[in-house]
């Protein structure tokens, strides 16, 4: 059996009560794993670390998926809380911050889905707008009091046809689920708007070079399967190109011997693919 492509997620620290005491947790819903499984890959997932544990840990997988969860904090992009958000918590946006930065300088694909969508635009300095909902708006009215109401909601997108989230798809029209009240309002440098509510809300944004950073603002992990599971494969597949990138390199450089003129050129080879491969993505 091939290696299965390590896919790292995101996942959320929670304070639960068991047995009559506190304890906090790191969990994530399993709609997830069951995607990234289905796709191929090898589901790892990833709680709050520090700095240097992030950079090794980031070393070790082959992709990246930042999850939905709860509101960003406005001082981590630099806005004016205006008392909407719900259960901000500054540590966790600046642990997935270092993540993706980690990932984008490392240069392995990225999936950004809802408040991952955020975090990625606001690493590379965008904003987000922190309320979208609204009566009358039929793209995102108020939102329902229960989780299966909210889930249930749905608005139509439009994709850019000459972005890679319409080649995924294979269209640029999509029926997507309503959960989010937060949206990106300007998109950092290096990334463009590739899909719209019909209310002109940015529902995804990808890096504008290599296109190896989607981030979409709907949860396709909820919707029905096998609907959206196109955005997982893809990832999957991407990390797997890498690492066959990965390892014919470290074929080739381990056939020509150690300490001979061609190994010397292999080490320089990566050095200055992984430096280019750094600067291309780190543009954003």
């Amino acid at each position: 059996m091939k290696n299965k492509p390590v896919i790292g997620v995101a996942s959320w620290r929670q304070t639960v009560e068991v047995w009559g005491s506190r304890m906090s947790i790191f969990q994530l819903d399993e709609s997830y794993i069951n995607r990234v499984r289905t796709a191929g890959g090898l589901p790892v997932l990833i709680p709050h670390l520090g700095p240097d544990e992030v950079r090794a840990l980031v070393g070790r997988v082959d992709a990246l998926i930042l999850t939905g969860g709860d509101d960003v904090d406005p001082s981590s992009y630099g806005g004016f809380d205006e008392g909407v958000s719900i259960a901000n918590d500054p540590v966790s946006d600046q642990h997935e911050i270092a993540l993706v930065k980690a990932a984008v300088k490392r240069g392995i694909p990225v999936l950004g889905i809802c408040r991952g969508a955020q975090i990625i635009n606001i690493a590379y300095g965008g904003t987000l707008i922190q309320e979208v909902t609204e009566e009358g708006n039929a793209s995102h009215p108020p939102r329902p009091k229960l989780l299966d109401d909210i889930l249930g909601m749905r608005h139509p997108i439009r994709l850019d046809q000459g972005s890679k989230l319409a080649d995924i798809f294979g269209t640029d029209d999509r029926i997507v689920n309503t959960t989010h009240h937060q949206a990106i309002l300007d998109v950092a440098d290096g990334f463009r708007a590739v899909a719209w509510a019909p209310d002109g809300t940015i529902e995804a944004i990808e890096s504008a070079d290599d296109k190896q950073i989607l981030a979409v603002q709907w949860h396709p992990e909820k919707l029905p399967p096998p609907t959206d599971q196109e955005l997982f494969d893809s990832l999957v597949e991407s990390a797997r190109s890498g690492q066959q990138s990965t390892a014919a390199w470290a074929s080739s450089c381990n056939s020509s011997g150690t300490g001979s003129p061609s190994t010397v050129g292999c080490m320089s080879s990566s050095l200055n693919a992984n430096n280019s491969g750094a600067v291309a993505t780190q543009r954003p």
